[in-house]
Parts: C-alpha cells; structure tokens; sequence
C-alpha cells in the first residue's frame, strides 16, 4: 500500500532559490529582500538564477563516487574496506540503498532547478537566451546520468511551484527520445558558443552528450544479447552512426594539443582539450579554503603517513582510503605510455607539493612505485634506492604481484642505512598504509592539506577531447567502420607516447597469471603472461581504462557495453549469482529507490528494475 507522503524531489518552489547555494560564482543568491518572481524576473536576478544548474552539479560530483566507480574492474578494496559493499559486490544491493537515493535526488533537484531556469524565459537581460539553451542543456545532462544509472526514468518537464506527486516513469527508448530532443533544439538553436572555458555549456559539449546519449541508445535499443551480456549483436546501426557523427562534431576536427600530464595540470585548466568542466575558484571574499573545495584529489589511493609538519596539517597527500588501483588496471599500462606516470604519484615525497616544485631540498622520497614493466630484479630496486641521496629512505613498491618491495632503516647512531628486500601479496599491498599508487592527475598542489580533505579547487573535469575521441571510436566500430575506429583510438595512444596499433587484433593484454612470472625481471615483458586478438570494444575499453582513470566513467561504460557481469566475475572474483535478484533477473540497472516509488502515485513495484522487483 502506498504511504500517504508527499512528493519532495519533485515538488521544487521558486522560493526554495532564495537560499545561498555557496560561496563561488556558480551560485544562486537571493540579494535582496524582494518577491523570487519579482527579483528572477530582473537582469541580475535571472543571471543568478541560471547558475544554479551548474552549482547542483557538485552535489553529484563531488560526493562519494560509488555510482560511478565501486565494482568495476579498475578500483578495488581499500584500507578500510570496500566504500559500498552492496555496490561493490552487489549481493546485497536493494532498493532501500542510499547511495542510489542521494544520486536519483540530486538528479532531480538539478533538474527542476533547470526547470525553473525555463520558467523565468521573459526575464530582463542580454543573456536570456543564452542561458535558457544552457538549462536545456544541463536537464538534459541530469537526464542522462539517471537514464544510465536507472534506465527510464519519469520525465519533469515543467517548472513545479506547488506539490505534485505523480509522475509516470517513462521508457528508456522516449528517455533518450527526450535527452536528444532537448539536445537537437539547442543545436538547431545555434545560440551558445562553440568552446566555452568559463563553467559554462559550449556547443561541443552538446555535440559531446549527443554522441554519449545515441552510442547508449544503440546499445540499449540498437543491439541483442545473452542475459548476462554475452553474445553481442547489432540490429540497429543507425543510433551509432548518430553517435559517430556528433562525435566528430564535438571534436571539431581538432587533434590533442597538450600533453597528458599538462591537461591535467592544475596551471592548465581552461585548456583547449577541455570542453566542460565544474568550475572552482580559489580566493572568493568568505571562502573557508578547508572546505568550499571538492575531494576529487583525495579518492584514489589508501591511506599515507601523517605527517605532522606544517602547523599540525600534515605534508604527505591527504587521501581517502576509498578507491586504490585494482591489479588489473596497473597492468593496463604500456612501457613508453606516459599516462603511467601522468596519472600516478610515482614518486611521492614527504613533502608531496615538491613532486611538483622540483625543489631538491629535503625532498626525501617516501615511496617509489615503478610500473610493473620496469625491472623489477633486485640489483635494478637496490640501484634506485642508492642512486640519489632522496632516494636513501625511499621504501620501492612494485605494481606486481607478488609485489617486490624494499625498505630502508638508518642507524641513528652511525647513519649507516640497511636495505632489506622483500614480497608481499597483492591484497596486502593494495590496503595497507602507504603502499598503493595514488593517482595525482586531479592534484591541487595549492592547496594545504586538512582533515575535512575539501581543500582542492582544481576544476572536475566532465568532458574533454580525448575522452569525446574514444566515445567516436566504440561508436564507429559499433556502426561497422572499423578502421575509422582503430584511427581515433591511435590519436588518443599517440598523445600519450604509447605504441601504434596496426590493427585491434595486433594490441596485447598484459596480466598477472598470480605466478613469479608476473614479474618483469629484466628478461622483457614479453615473458609476462599476456593476451591479444580481443574483441575491439575490449580493446577500446582498456584505452578508456588508461585515458579516464579516476573519472567519472567505469560503472556507465561498463553497464553500456554489456560487460559489466562479465568483467566483475573474470576480474574481481564475483559469482555470476551476486547479479540475480530475488526475482531470478539479472540487476543491469541500480534499484529505483524504494522512496520514490512510495511517494510517487504513478509508480508501483512493477516499475522497478528487474533483479530489485521481489525487493
């Protein structure tokens, strides 16, 4: 029986806006004391009103990224476990899940905070209409993020000044009707500009979720498959000759200008290969800079030393414990492909800002992480270590498995230093203090570190040219053009120093066969177990894998491509079992959330995702 409760996420008043958002550019300000309709109706108010859409973006990024990143092949256990485990196993996942919860509010409130954007269409001003094709634009990016997440989802589609509590969910195939429509109009528009670095939406960002939305369309509507995603069959190539095209649009025949590590660098962020970005700015008048800043730095490691230094606020990176690099993807990296030590701390000093400054003076190295196709031998690790005097205490992590490692110790009375090599196993490594990688292509190296670890105002990046290159590549091949696909995969490898492939067949997948020869030991990494003539969209997944580590990608690309089972049973040891619901389906989508449901009157339990239905 339904409860008897209103319909919050969807029943959003113009008044609600009143409220400051923040203390950043991108927020929604109520300067005065007048009517909302009477002040969002005047020049300043509208222009305030329209970042708001842009300011709930945070809410989605910037929070824990389990929707987008627990149980997938790239991420395994932390120091303190896994960050969901019903996301991360999915044995226990269910509609009563508030990591789902959270995401499908802050979707909605996003939305509706477009919606009333849309509503305020007569207001004064020069900019009006530019920042009405932005609120389309924005709807239609909220939009997307439930539809891969839940599937079809109800469709809001008007500005809410009162309490409303049924809205019908509506099919996946007229949810990407719906993102599409929006889409196209602002592209039949042609008001907004063609880059934009500003936090503001340009025209290939558009192009650039068009081309998203379609290569999702055809995978949902466009091809056939087994029950657990095997068996992969197009029926439909017009949906990926749609994603094709608007992919070339967004890369506007532009190659890569930057190098890897320079696009992400923190002294590069309004950079050509950019095309959309949540937008944080450091020194606002009554900014707290410990935590008006985002967490994206502090995801991806385990946990390292506490540093005392510095006032008491430590030294060493800050991070989370939350989402080390699994085996898997540490093996994705190629010898000569600077994405290695672009994504990765390498080195990491005490003082980890000096990785950054090149400032030799006590620049002791805490730890040293080669990847696993260096020369892993023991003579090669000792030579490290005793080649520079920063390296005297460095304690060398290898990325295999067994992972070779070797400590230092000095005699505090003598200064002589004892060197000790050792193995350890990979679990071991990967959730033990200090002894994993942690991805430092998000670093804010500005910043002074803090507890409350929101001390980063390094952009989010949410969409840039490599990342729209490789969503061209699955798309063209899914259409049948595979050399135009191989081609694109080869621009974004070729940035990156990593080998031309001559063909999908000809690229090799190395792995840890759980064996000493899975260490390089100098006799060439051939000798490493590896695999080769994968099916083109393996291929095209492990150049993603290498190219958008730490975003906001694995789980949707994974759900889209029909290898999320697959992949979790062959590479994070999951039973095929964890995925079949109580009603004997398998779980492709997250559960609708419970709530929703109950407070929704158009929806009852047979609108739930399969594998959740019995729930």
């Amino acid at each position: 029986m339904k409860k008897n409760i209103l319909l919050p996420v969807l029943a959003i008043a113009g008044g609600l806006m009143l409220t400051s958002c923040g203390k950043d550019f991108l927020d929604a300000e109520n300067k005065s004391n007048i009517d909302a309709d009477k002040y969002f109706s005047t020049a300043d108010g509208f222009e305030n009103l329209a970042t708001a859409p842009y300011y709930k973006l945070r809410a989605i990024f910037d929070g824990d990224q389990n929707l987008f990143l627990s149980g997938t092949d790239l991420y395994t256990e932390g120091r303190s476990g896994y960050a969901s485990t019903a996301l991360s196993l999915y044995k226990d996942l269910s509609d009563e899940n508030s990591d789902c919860q959270s995401f499908y509010s802050h979707c909605y409130d996003g939305i509706q905070q477009c919606n009333t954007v849309l509503n305020y269409s007569n207001a004064a001003g020069t900019n009006v209409a530019k920042r009405l094709e932005e609120a389309k634009a924005l709807k239609a990016f909220y939009y997307y993020l439930l539809s891969q997440q839940f599937g079809g989802v109800p469709i809001s589609d008007k500005y809410i000044a009162s309490i409303q509590t049924s809205f019908p969910r509506a099919s996946i195939d007229s949810t990407y009707q719906y993102i599409t429509g929006l889409l196209e109009e602002v592209e039949k528009n042609n008001i907004l500009p063609t880059d934009d670095h500003t936090g503001k939406v340009s025209m290939r960002f558009v192009y650039n979720l068009l081309a998203k939305t379609y290569l999702a369309w055809g995978w949902d509507c466009g091809t056939t498959a087994d029950a657990d995603g095997s068996n992969v069959k197009v029926t439909n190539k017009s949906y990926f000759e749609k994603a094709a095209a608007y992919a070339d649009k967004a890369i506007n025949g532009q190659k890569p200008v930057m190098t890897f590590s320079n696009m992400w660098n923190l002294a590069n962020e309004d950079n050509n290969d950019i095309l959309f970005a949540i937008k944080y700015t450091r020194g606002i008048t009554g900014q707290d800079e410990t935590t008006d800043g985002n967490r994206q730095d502090a995801y991806f490691s385990n946990y390292y030393n506490d540093d005392s230094g510095n006032g008491g606020k430590g030294l060493t990176k800050y991070t989370n414990s939350i989402y080390p690099a699994s085996e898997r993807l540490l093996y994705l990296f190629e010898p000569g492909d600077e994405r290695f030590e672009g994504t990765f701390m390498v080195e990491q000093r005490m003082e980890y800002k000096k990785f950054y400054t090149n400032n030799a003076a006590n620049d002791t190295i805490y730890g040293y992480y080669p990847a696993w196709y260096s020369d892993l031998s023991e003579a090669a690790l000792q030579n490290y270590v005793n080649s520079d005097a920063t390296h005297a205490q460095a304690k060398v992590y290898s990325s295999s498995d067994p992972c070779v490692f070797i400590s230092a110790t000095v005699n505090k009375r003598t200064g002589k230093i004892t060197y000790k090599t050792g193995t350890q196993s990979y679990k071991t490594s990967r959730t033990t203090t200090g002894t994993s990688l942690c991805v430092r292509k998000f670093d804010d190296y500005t910043a002074t570190r803090h507890g409350t670890s929101k001390v980063s105002f390094h952009d989010i990046v949410l969409a840039h040219l490599t990342e729209t290159y490789l969503l061209g590549a699955e798309a063209y091949y899914m259409a049948g053009n595979e050399s135009k696909a191989l081609e694109y995969v080869n621009v974004v490898r070729a940035r990156s120093g990593a080998e031309t492939l001559s063909s999908f067949a000809s690229y090799k997948r190395h792995y840890s066969d759980g064996t000493t020869n899975s260490i390089n030991t100098g006799s060439g990494i051939d000798n490493v177990p590896y695999v080769t003539n994968l099916d083109p969209v393996d291929v095209i997944l492990d150049e993603r894998a290498r190219e958008l580590c730490g975003e906001f990608y694995r789980w949707i690309d994974l759900r889209r491509t029909k290898r999320l089972i697959n992949y979790n049973v062959e590479y994070n040891g999951l039973d095929k079992n964890n995925f079949v619901g109580s009603d004997g389906q398998y779980k492709w989508y997250r559960p609708f959330p419970v709530g929703e449901i109950n407070l929704n009157d158009a929806l009852t339990n047979e609108d739930q995702n399969p594998g959740y239905k019995a729930d």
